[in-house]
């Protein structure tokens, strides 16, 4: 007959598994409570928000107060570019969807239901994020030229 052996890495391992179960369903019982006062649920967003803002930061560790500043400049140009690409294309999106009204204002003549609000609007909605994206992408490039050649005709 073999003795009952107590595994303590098992043990461990079980009971935190069993309170990470207990406080995930706490938690989520937590979040989709109504709650007495509209603050107490900004609150929560708010603290939520804020952990994740702290675990997404954790890229931009710094060895010194020159070190952060470059990391934080270094994630601001990647932000810019990343920003001025998705800004193109919300605009170009926004442009083809006043294309799209124009197109069906157009074919159902007298009896369409669009106003003109639904065409110029998102139209110039666009071009605007557009040429945002647009000054965004090119000012990215045009940062990395050296000082010793900026001026100077290409050969």
């Amino acid at each position: 007959m073999s003795a009952l052996k107590f595994n303590v890495r098992d043990a461990a391992a079980n009971l935190g598994m069993r309170a990470h179960v207990a406080l995930t369903t706490h938690y989520s019982r937590l979040a989709n409570k109504q709650w007495e006062h509209p603050w107490q649920h900004g609150l929560m967003k708010a603290t939520a928000g804020i952990t994740m803002l702290g675990l997404c930061a954790t890229s931009a560790h710094a060895d010194g107060l020159a070190d952060l500043v470059s990391h934080g400049a270094d994630q601001g140009d990647a932000i810019k570019g990343y920003g001025g690409r998705l800004f193109a294309g919300i605009g170009f999106l926004l442009a083809g969807y006043g294309g799209f009204n124009w197109w069906k204002h157009g074919k159902e003549g007298e009896q369409t239901q669009v106003k003109s609000k639904q065409i110029y609007g998102p139209i110039l909605g666009g071009m605007a994020l557009g040429a945002t994206g647009y000054l965004l992408v090119k000012a990215g490039e045009t940062i990395g030229v050296a000082g010793s050649s900026q001026g100077q005709l290409p050969n």
